[in-house]
């Protein structure tokens, strides 16, 4: 009986006549193509960079710090007293400060974006 199903199926796949699609399907699937072409199109090139670049973490206010500096030292003392070695992050600020482009770099690296682009088509 499996075999006979397997043939069946076999049979209508090979045999078996193609789907049509009715008119709205056709172009559903044209308009969905064509979403899918334009944001291919869109994340070809990678969005355009300021041509200066500065990033910097949040800073505390002086109440703010002081508030986390009291909080750390009772958990620490508490972590203590229950004899867990308390592992607190570092009250120091982060700083990051990203190197800016030069306007020349920033121009340049924006012309071998495009050049890719226009290399992929």
């Amino acid at each position: 009986m499996k075999s006979l199903v397997a043939i069946l199926l076999l049979a209508c796949t090979v045999y078996g006549s193609p789907v049509l699609e009715t008119p709205e399907v056709a172009s559903a699937r044209a308009a969905h193509n064509a979403a899918h072409a334009t944001a291919r199109a869109l994340n070809a090139l990678p969005p355009a960079a300021s041509p200066i670049y500065l990033e910097q973490a949040v800073q505390d206010t002086p109440e703010v710090w002081a508030a986390r500096a009291e909080h750390y030292k009772a958990y620490a003392t508490a972590a203590a007293a229950n004899g867990v070695v308390a592992s607190l992050p570092s009250l120091q600020p982060y700083y990051f400060q990203a190197i800016p482009d030069t306007p020349e770099v920033w121009e340049a690296k924006q012309a071998h974006f495009r050049a890719h682009a226009a290399a992929r088509g």
